[in-house]
Order: structure tokens, then C-alpha cells, then sequence
């Protein structure tokens, strides 16, 4: 598969990351120092939750050979599955669907689809996740690999850091309310790298906070560098929703 099936297997997997993230007044002023443990409990406070989120996206997507514009459209069950489609120019190219088990893709352009097992397309693409930590991502939510941080204050943002044997990560925090702005990960044994930014935080009815805007930098020793930026838009929340995916008889099976 080309290096757009690729991007589509990340994109649906790291959907979620400079930032447009807005400073608020309380972020400007001197900010006093905070505990690791405070600041922790604070992230895990504002964590979005929902059984059922749906919305449409505009992404923009640029590697060294140019820079390409989709949008697409999303639809998440919670600990079930996650589906997208990607449009260009009004017509679906390819249609995504990740389970706890499986990663399917169909590749309308070129009439191909293959489906990998989750634990073979984490090795291959370097998936730095399970499924439970994809869909924290997709909600705006921090992936924690250690629950060992330390924390400091970094140009009017509060940082926590961390490191195990495999992943050394960082997150950034605004001031009141400690909404998550941007998130690091390192994986330093496979060269890998996600730098992710979050902004555009637009409050629900129930007062949780949720990213409209997201900004992924990835890097690798495979597929070099990438950036993906996404707007959301019409985003709804616990409203169930039909979900298909068909694969035509007539496309071929392939491996990626």
C-alpha cells in the first residue's frame, strides 16, 4: 500500500495534536507552583467521556512530497469500534474501522481493502497504544505510561514528565482549569516520536471540555515526518448512530 494508506492507518489510529491553544487571563499571570500528584488529578478530572461521539473534520495533511486536504467523517463507540471515511472532493476514498481486535481499510481508490490484527498493525506502524489508549486520544485525553512524573513550570504552562524504559513522555497544561494543551510522546528504542497539540476547548452541557482543533507532528525512521491538522465540527455526544461497513466482493485483498 502507498504511503496515503499509511497516513490513513496513523490519521484513524492518532486522531486526535505549534498550538492554537488561547492563553487565558489566568494563564498570563505568575503561576505558583503544583504538585505532580495534584496536577495528575486534575487531568484525569477533566477527561472527556462518552459512549457515543460523532462528528465531521476538515484535515490537512503534509509530508516532504507536498501537502493534501481531505475531510471526513467520524463516528466512535465507546470500548467498540472506530469509523471514519475520508472525502476528497466530495467522493469517499477510503473508509477506516478499528476494533479492540482489528484495523480494516478500504481503499476506494484503487478497489483494495486489507485488515490487519491489532497487535500486528501496532508493530508494523508503530501504534505507541492499545485500543483503550486510541480512543483516550480521540476524546482529548492524556495516554498515560507511567504514573511516576515529575513537575515544573514552563513559559506560563505547567509541565509533567516522565520516562520508562520505552517512552519517555511530557504534558502541558494551561493554567485554571489544567486543560491539557499538548502531549509528547518519545519512543526512544523505536525512534518514534508524537508531538500532539490541543486547542479550540468548547464546554458541553454537563461542563466537560472537548478539543475542536488538533495538531499531530509525528516522526519516524520508517515513514519520516508528518503533520496532520484537524478541525472539528458538529460534534455530538451520546447519540447513537448507524454504523456500516461493507467491502465489495470485487476489491482485492492486499497486504499492506
Amino acid at each position: 500500500m502507498n504511503k496515503l494508506s499509511i497516513f490513513i492507518v496513523l490519521f484513524g489510529c492518532l486522531f486526535l495534536f505549534s498550538c492554537k491553544t488561547k492563553r487565558t487571563l489566568e494563564g498570563e499571570k505568575k503561576l505558583r507552583p503544583k504538585s505532580a500528584k495534584f496536577l495528575m488529578k486534575r487531568m484525569v478530572q477533566n477527561q472527556f467521556d462518552a459512549d457515543w461521539l460523532s462528528s465531521k473534520a476538515k484535515v490537512t495533511y503534509q509530508d516532504d512530497y507536498g501537502i493534501t486536504k481531505f475531510t471526513a467523517n467520524l463516528r466512535f463507540r465507546k470500548d467498540s469500534l472506530i469509523w471514519l471515511n475520508f472525502k476528497k472532493l466530495s467522493v469517499e476514498a477510503v473508509r477506516l474501522q478499528i476494533t479492540p481486535d482489528s484495523i480494516y481499510v478500504i481503499n476506494r481508490l484503487d478497489n483494495e481493502y486489507f485488515i490487519l490484527p491489532f497487535e500486528k498493525a501496532q508493530r508494523k506502524f508503530g501504534l505507541p497504544t492499545s485500543f483503550e489508549g486510541l480512543q483516550a486520544m480521540l476524546l482529548g485525553n492524556p495516554v498515560f505510561f507511567t504514573k511516576e512524573l515529575d513537575s515544573k513550570i514552563d513559559k506560563q504552562r505547567y509541565k509533567l514528565s516522565g520516562k520508562t524504559d520505552r517512552y519517555e513522555t511530557k504534558y502541558w497544561l494551561e493554567a485554571t482549569p489544567y486543560l491539557l494543551s499538548q502531549m509528547v510522546i518519545e519512543d526512544y528504542r523505536n525512534k518514534r516520536s508524537l508531538n500532539a497539540a490541543f486547542g479550540d476547548y468548547r464546554a458541553f452541557s454537563d461542563g466537560k471540555n472537548f478539543s475542536y482543533f488538533r495538531h499531530l507532528n509525528l516522526s519516524s525512521r520508517e515513514y519520516g515526518a508528518m503533520s496532520i491538522k484537524i478541525d472539528l465540527s458538529k460534534v455530538e455526544v451520546n447519540v447513537p448512530k448507524t454504523i456500516r461497513f461493507a467491502i465489495p466482493e470485487r476489491y482485492k485483498q492486499v497486504v499492506p
